[in-house]
């Protein structure tokens, strides 16, 4: 949100209140008028937009969100607190909330029966409300992915701080708030910044923290992307994502004046109907020309191209794919951390994987060593990254397909490749189960509760022993009603090429399985 677009209060000024726990009122900083994140938030406001700012803090250590929990002989909820009846009379323009972290404890009884599930976000929900009864333009940030517990701490490593995510986010969509991400820019320097108790900033921890609420207060949001005018009854909007047999474009494999004129001819077959590709690259929608076809998908043109014939409808292709991509950067840390009615993992493999804050070669939890090696290079944000970028594919794409998709009428699913094999050498496969985790998981995570297709092409014929992964594949959709296209049958696929050059004959397949 741009500052200017802030709702100024009647005192011509805009007031910032930051609400929250220990980490907000700046527990264990010498000097907490001056390091805190708050008042640092207020000397790089007041830098760039003199006079224009005031932040207070209110942060009182300790505090959660749940109304009934207790500390000690005392409420622990910051809803029962003075600082909240404070920073209520003064009736923020801003609101900036970092609640979560001690409700760690507490949460997970929401997954095994111990709470209501949704008690969490509904009581936070209720904290929120409260500032904009007092102020119905009041503008809300809270952190939807809270700081980061080093080793050491009671929750390091543990599911809840994770699996609170989801609820995180959806209370931000409930309030019309802003998410703010401080796990990613404070777990990069994570030994460095916290304090011996391995939660709370150091200053310099306290400096990240007020930089990326700056960035959050006074930068224009990227614009949020919706569908193309096209009356829902006369379009189908499939989300396509993979790796690289998915992101490679149609020029890449045959950019010949003859493949030009073949692009040319399909396209015109469709008449009147129309195929636009949403790239989560930057957001923007493309509609499909024989120019413009070249530099998409191959396998993803050619599909929508035979899919818009065959139903007669505008064809919406959500794109999210990049080379290399792993299964677990699609998938949210929520899902990856997803438990059973007793507390325990629904996907261990996962789960030691999205709570490592250290990096993988020193603690050996991710079994693919290339991807291990390479994915961090390889990042969505373009930056070279020390630490296991769970959720990189799905932060940068995923999250937003599903919102502006909804209702997705199917899933076209391209990737494999990056976790069919230890990538040592000799080349082995991976074990069954951790295979079979991240197929399960990913089905769960782009199609979770409703009735759609899910096409997950197969691995085609290659010289590396990937029948495990193809059994696996096979096993997992025969489970959960997701349909495999068995490209080995059909014969698909290069010998000594990970990247078949035809995609068309994929397609086909692929439109003949649903």
């Amino acid at each position: 949100m741009a500052a200017a677009a802030i709702a100024v209060s009647a005192a011509g000024g805009v007031k910032v209140a930051c609400i929250g726990d220990s980490i907000t009122y700046g527990y264990g900083l010498a000097d907490r008028a001056k390091d805190s994140y708050p008042a640092q938030l207020q000397k790089m406001l007041n830098e760039k937009f003199p006079g224009k700012y005031e932040v207070r803090n209110f942060g009182n250590s300790g505090r959660g969100i749940y109304l009934d929990s207790m500390r000690g002989h005392e409420k622990r909820g910051f809803r029962w607190m003075s600082e909240h009846k404070a920073a209520l009379e003064w009736k923020p323009d801003v609101v900036i909330c970092n609640l979560g972290i001690n409700d760690n404890g507490e949460y997970i009884k929401e997954y095994t029966g111990g709470r209501q599930r949704g008690q969490f976000a509904d009581d936070y929900v209720a904290l929120l409300g409260d500032y904009r009864k007092v102020n119905p333009k009041a503008k809300l940030y809270l952190w939807t992915k809270l700081a980061p517990l080093a080793e050491g701490q009671r929750f390091y490593r543990s599911l809840e701080p994770f699996l609170m995510q989801a609820d995180l986010e959806e209370v931000a969509r409930r309030m019309r708030a802003v998410g703010l991400d401080m796990q990613e820019p404070l777990r990069e320097r994570m030994d460095e910044i916290l304090a011996r108790d391995k939660i709370h900033p150091n200053p310099d921890g306290a400096r990240i923290i007020a930089e990326t609420t700056f960035r959050a207060l006074t930068e224009k949001p990227r614009r949020k992307a919706s569908l193309p005018p096209t009356a829902a009854n006369r379009r189908e909007t499939w989300l396509c994502a993979g790796q690289s047999n998915m992101q490679k474009g149609w020029g890449e494999f045959n950019a010949t004046p003859a493949e030009k004129e073949r692009v040319k001819r399909e396209l015109m077959r469709l008449k009147k109907i129309t195929i636009f590709f949403w790239d989560f690259n930057d957001g923007s929608w493309t509609r499909l020309s024989p120019e413009t076809a070249l530099r998409k998908s191959a396998f993803g043109v050619s599909f929508a191209i035979r899919r818009a014939e065959a139903t007669g409808k505008d064809i919406n292709m959500l794109y999210v794919a990049a080379g290399g991509a792993p299964t677990e950067s699609f998938l949210s840390e929520q899902t990856m951390c997803a438990v059973a009615k007793d507390g325990k993992p629904l996907y261990p493999h996962l789960a030691a994987i999205a709570t490592n804050r250290h990096r993988l070669d020193q603690n050996g939890d991710f079994p693919c060593a290339w991807v291990a090696r390479e994915y961090p290079r390889r990042r969505a944000d373009k930056s070279e990254a020390y630490w296991w970028p769970v959720a990189a594919m799905y932060d940068a794409g995923i999250r937003e397909a599903k919102r502006i998709g909804f209702p997705i009428d199917g899933i076209l699913w391209y990737q494999g490749e990056s976790n069919a094999t230890r990538c040592v050498a000799p080349e082995a496969p991976l074990p069954s189960d951790y295979i079979e985790e991240t197929l399960r998981a990913v089905i769960a995570e782009l199609r979770g509760d409703r009735k759609i297709p899910f096409v997950m092409m197969g691995l085609p014929k290659m010289n590396r022993p990937w029948e495990p992964y193809r059994a696996a594949q096979k096993k997992v959709c025969a489970e959960t009603g997701a349909i495999f296209v068995d490209t080995f049958a059909a014969g698909l696929g290069e010998m000594n090429d990970v990247h078949p050059r035809d995609k068309t004959a994929f397609a086909n397949l692929a439109i003949r399985a649903l």
